[in-house]
């Protein structure tokens, strides 16, 4: 019977993932390979970031790029406008760290108001955050994600390599939902680093409303050189504690993560499981990096150059015609593994995130 309830419960984990990441309403136009509707961008405005997150970028840093390398928010503001008329409906802008970046809150306010827009959420680390939670509320910010990994100090410390006030993060937190935004916190569990503090992240968030979403390791730059928690371990985890979870049928949010209930809290679990779940097939998204690269899967090199285009001269026809090629050329799927090269030449900050 046990096994009869595992299986049952992954296939409605797929019938809803593959039911959330499709847009009946979204206008035709930007379709990528298998038919998948593409209605979701992930908006990179730069690759700086005020922590050096274990799994991320070296202690070290790195070399960031040029600020006359990135794109200006005049031209992402212009690129919205043609992926909006194509059916992009969702914006997370991301980064590195967002923040991190002069003028940031006065985008978000212009790209929230942009005409074809109908979601803008932010992604970001919390340290900075403090200053716009009420802009991003007035904005019409409809979600933030926090990422952090750990609630205990010196846990904290240890996996951002980071002096940033972890009180002062979570505080932002509980502001942000106070002020009305939906408040999703992101976590990523890697052995012999922070499984002890997947429960008190988990209580916190499921205790007040949010979202918590454990998002596997990903083998990219930092990342390989660690080793993730299995997600179905975290699973294991919680259902010990906090009883059994149960798939949420309606939709969440715009991305992958599979969605669960626990019976007595008002907040949700969520697992991302672009390795072990592989969702390629219900992908709704492409990126677009700080230097106006438009990439349209992770993993692979696979897009556009749009910030050479618009050097170049190309007119807003022109960047339709390359938008929609780049993403009608979107791989099927990722060849993510441990066990190969790819993930090496680049760092998760400079892709979005």
């Amino acid at each position: 019977m046990a096994n009869m309830h595992g299986n049952e419960e992954k296939k409605n984990a797929k019938r809803c993932l593959e039911s959330r990441c499709t847009n009946a309403g979204r206008k035709p136009g930007l379709t990528g390979s298998s038919g998948r509707s593409i209605d979701y961008l992930r908006l990179s405005i730069t690759d700086r970031c005020n922590f050096r997150c274990i799994y991320c970028m070296p202690q070290e840093g790195m070399p960031f790029i040029p600020h006359e390398n990135i794109l200006s928010y005049e031209a992402i503001l212009r690129l919205v406008a043609i992926l909006a008329d194509l059916g992009v409906i969702h914006y997370k802008v991301t980064g590195g760290e967002p923040f991190c970046r002069k003028g940031a809150m006065g985008f978000i306010k212009d790209l929230a108001a942009m005409p074809g827009v109908a979601e803008v959420t932010v992604t970001t680390n919390g340290s900075l955050a403090g200053n716009c939670l009420e802009d991003l509320a007035g904005a019409g910010v409809s979600a933030i994600n926090f990422s952090c990994d750990a609630f205990t100090p010196e846990v904290f410390r240890s996996v951002t390599r980071s002096d940033a006030s972890l009180a002062s993060i979570r505080e932002n937190m509980e502001r942000a939902a106070a002020l009305g935004l939906r408040v999703k916190i992101n976590a990523v569990p890697i052995r012999g680093h922070n499984a002890a503090e997947l429960l008190p992240i988990a209580r916190f968030a499921l205790e007040r409303g949010f979202h918590i979403r454990f998002i596997e390791l990903m083998p990219i730059g930092s990342g390989r050189v660690l080793r993730g928690i299995p997600l179905s371990d975290v699973r294991h985890m919680l259902e010990r504690e906090f009883g059994p979870l149960r798939v949420v049928a309606e939709k969440t949010g715009n991305g992958p993560a599979v969605m669960h209930r626990v019976q007595g809290y008002p907040g949700l679990v969520g697992f991302i499981a672009a390795l072990s779940g592989r969702f390629c097939a219900a992908c709704n998204r492409v990126r677009l990096t700080a230097t106006g690269y438009l990439k349209s899967c992770l993993c692979h090199e696979a897009g556009v150059d749009l910030r050479e285009a618009m050097e170049e001269g190309a007119d807003d026809e022109e960047l339709r015609q390359l938008i929609v090629h780049a993403v009608a050329g979107k791989p099927n799927g990722h060849t993510f593994s441990f066990s190969n090269p790819e993930g090496d030449h680049f760092f998760m900050n400079s892709v979005g995130g």
